[in-house]
């Protein structure tokens, strides 16, 4: 008989949902029999969850009704937990930004990018860990990339502040809601340098996303901890978006005709960055005084709309064959390049994000990476609605941001190099064009 006992596992886990922490023995496993339906903290509609005495030979739980179960759940909140949680190390990643930033689109382009992406460039899985889970997300890459061939103008719903982008959990005398966050497996495959040693270096992805509107006043509450995962996230990505900016937009007149440029959407994203530190600072009993310790990648957004103040050219990818030919590998230098490029780009024209920035994290830890979720500009639809031509979007390095985090702060995924060797292909040293200006 296999049990949980048996299997290589993690030290402690940490519930991707209430963030309770805890040894595996401790968590709950879903009852599967029709009799077993009611549960303390989701419901008369949910199933029961459980500590297990009794296990099939074959590894699967055994309900008090005889059912053989193989989901496993918090023993605080009863969520949800994917079974690779507790299996290898996790990590937390959380995606922010001003309504209308462009987040969503970006959120869909960059798995799907990374989907195609690791495993043929990287030699690495990137898949669901959860498809359940993460059905929201399938559903807006699908959108955006799934064409029919039928020539049709697509748009993505905001991310929601209520409804499928939540759960409820009652907690007796108060019931809370929790953000649902997504979850993918990254692991080692055939040509990679630790595909041998698969098991030690591959990773779960649990990714949060927020609503622009969470980080309004009073938004965050004790029964509706909508951002509270920040604090807990080993990586923070800001999205910002330039577009909505009175200094960019006077910037671009004449030159960009992006409807983007000239929709009526102007927001203070300097005030929503500084929500997110004190709140991060908050949670983690930092004093307001001193920086986060974890790294903060601001994803300058629609950059096909902004892209010729730096020049007017796609942005080559940042990565190069190894010597071997059987995986590639980043190159760090034109990232941090292109970092450097784009903090001045800002410090010039608004230089409060990048204060508010470096006052929040380490600078050190500040990045800032451009991006484009659809690699051109978008159609007024019939309804208003700005649309893109399904099938037709050219992302441009939103997976750039991920790959680097992973090549610095998870030894053994991601190989990267400052400077290509001469078996590496020919690439620009860096990421924008010469002729491209800064002022």
């Amino acid at each position: 008989m296999v049990t949980l006992d048996m299997m290589p596992l993690v030290q402690e886990v940490t519930c991707p949902n209430c963030w309770e922490r805890f040894p595996p023995e401790r968590v709950k496993y879903v009852a599967t029999h029709p009799e077993q339906y009611g549960d303390l903290r989701l419901g008369d509609q949910a199933l029961r969850r459980f500590l297990p005495t009794y296990f099939h030979p074959d590894g699967r739980a055994i309900d008090p009704k005889g059912g053989l179960c193989h989901q496993t759940a918090c023993p605080r909140c009863h969520l949800l937990i994917p079974r690779v949680l507790i299996e290898r190390p996790t990590l937390f990643a959380s995606i922010f930004g001003s309504p209308s930033s462009g987040k969503s689109y970006l959120l869909a382009a960059m798995t799907h990018r990374l989907r195609r992406v690791l495993p043929r460039d990287f030699a690495l899985n990137f898949s669901d860990a959860d498809p359940e889970a993460n059905a929201i997300l399938q559903r807006y890459e699908d959108t955006l990339f799934a064409s029919d061939g039928k020539e049709q103008l697509v748009s993505l719903d905001k991310t929601g502040e209520t409804g499928d982008w939540y759960q409820q959990v009652d907690f007796g005398a108060k019931t809370i809601a929790y953000p649902k966050p997504f979850f993918f497996q990254m692991s080692p495959i055939d040509g990679h340098p630790n595909a041998d040693n698969a098991s030690k270096v591959s990773r779960t992805l649990c990714l949060y996303d927020n609503a622009g509107e969470s980080f309004q006043a009073g938004a965050d509450r004790p029964d509706n901890p909508v951002t509270q995962h920040m604090a807990k996230s080993g990586c923070l990505l800001f999205v910002y978006d330039p577009t909505q900016e009175s200094q960019f937009r006077r910037l671009l007149a004449g030159v960009s005709d992006d409807a983007q440029v000239t929709a009526d959407r102007v927001d203070r994203q300097d005030v929503l960055l500084a929500e997110a530190a004190r709140r991060v600072k908050t949670y983690r009993g930092i004093p307001m005084t001193a920086t986060h310790d974890r790294p903060l990648i601001v994803l300058i957004s629609k950059f096909d709309a902004w892209q010729k103040l730096v020049g007017d050219k796609r942005l080559p990818e940042p990565w190069a064959p190894h010597a071997s030919k059987k995986f590639c590998v980043l190159r760090a230098d034109t990232v941090l390049q292109a970092s450097a490029k784009l903090r001045e780009l800002l410090r010039q024209h608004t230089p409060n994000i990048v204060a508010t920035a470096e006052s929040f994290v380490d600078p050190k830890k500040v990045l800032y990476m451009p991006v484009s979720a659809t690699g051109g500009p978008p159609t007024r639809m019939p309804d208003g609605r700005l649309g893109y031509l399904a099938g037709s979007l050219r992302p441009m390095w939103v997976d750039v941001p991920l790959l680097y985090v992973l090549s610095q702060f998870v030894p053994g995924l991601v190989p990267s190099v400052k400077q290509a060797g001469n078996d590496d292909r020919s690439a620009d040293s860096t990421a924008f064009s010469k002729e491209g200006a800064t002022s």
